[in-house]
């Protein structure tokens, strides 16, 4: 009896612990992130997102990768020489940077909704896409639901097919559960993206030269997982957990827009995915960013305007 009471104490006060070091990480993080910011809000119904527009012309929407690290500031190398030719959309996706970011289990077909209904309620015209990693997935079925809102499509670094269709399993429910946990799932939460482990996903999967992150770079991402105290903790588990996966095969087959795949010359298996995107809709065009990994935008923004602009144009 006394043993399990004392168990039971270093159990409440470890809790307690915890909880007491998430408090001083979600005070810090808060004071980060109060910086002004000169964005509008698009009140979805399943959460507020944070959007700016830049320029004029046909509009050109931008989205970032779907990690907790990513936001619109993977974009900001770029935005002013394609604002010279296009209206420049981009936004932080739900879940994402100063969107909101509800605690629930993430799915493909909710990002479809809300790239759907942004585009109708926000930019009311076809767009011009590109998009970055797993968020090339739902793009393509977005587009397959709704063809009217989309003009040409640019994947950058597409995820591969065969990793899209990974299905969650009993790990998966397990991660949900363990993120779930009002203390110890944003405990783990904070240790998956402090500082250290933030730099290292940059320069060991974003960045071809890691000499090429530069604290700015590093702070941007670090800033964009730690606002709303924690809550990014449940996209985390659903893109581990592969509840953000989808079968894209007929999605990609079916498309008749013009698909252009961009890839950093150093992402790992790229030629692989490019094959098996053009295996399954043998239109699609594929080109390549020199010196450059997953980020191309902000690892050679120069060369990659230029190429984005000459496939829109």
């Amino acid at each position: 009896m006394k043993k399990s009471r004392s168990l039971l104490k270093v159990s409440v006060v470890s809790i307690a612990a915890l909880h007491g070091i998430n408090k001083v990480i979600d005070s810090l993080s808060t004071a980060e992130n109060n910086s002004k910011s000169n964005g509008k809000y698009y009140h979805w119904k399943h959460g507020s997102i944070y959007y700016r527009s830049f320029g004029e012309g046909c509009p050109l929407l931008l989205i970032h990768d779907l990690t907790v690290f990513s936001s619109s500031y993977e974009w900001s190398q770029v935005i002013s020489s394609l604002a010279e030719h296009h209206t420049v959309y981009v936004l932080d996706l739900v879940g994402c940077g100063k969107s909101d970011k509800p605690e629930i289990t993430y799915t493909n077909y909710f990002y479809v909704q809300m790239l759907n209904d942004f585009i109708a309620d926000v930019i009311k015209q076809p767009v011009n896409i590109a998009a970055t990693g797993l968020s090339s997935s739902f793009v393509l079925m977005a587009n397959a639901i709704n063809k009217n809102l989309f003009q040409k499509l640019i994947l950058i670094n597409p995820k591969s097919t065969s990793y899209l269709k990974q299905n969650p399993d009993k790990r998966s429910k397990i991660l949900i559960k363990l993120f779930n946990l009002p203390v110890v799932g944003k405990t783990a939460y904070y240790i998956a993206t402090n500082k250290e482990n933030t730099e290292y996903y940059l320069t060991e999967t974003c960045f071809y030269n890691p000499f090429h992150v530069k604290p700015d770079i590093t702070k941007a991402f670090y800033n964009a997982a730690h606002t709303a105290s924690g809550s990014g903790k449940m996209l985390l588990a659903s893109i581990d957990g592969n509840y953000l996966n989808t079968d894209i095969t007929n999605a990609l087959k079916n498309s008749d827009n013009e698909i252009t795949i961009v890839s950093g010359e150093h992402q790992d298996h790229n030629e692989d995915m490019v094959m098996s995107y053009s295996n399954i809709n043998p239109s699609v065009h594929s080109e390549i960013i020199s010196g450059a990994k997953l980020l191309p935008q902000l690892e050679a923004p120069e060369e990659f305007s230029r190429l984005l602009l000459q496939i829109l144009n």
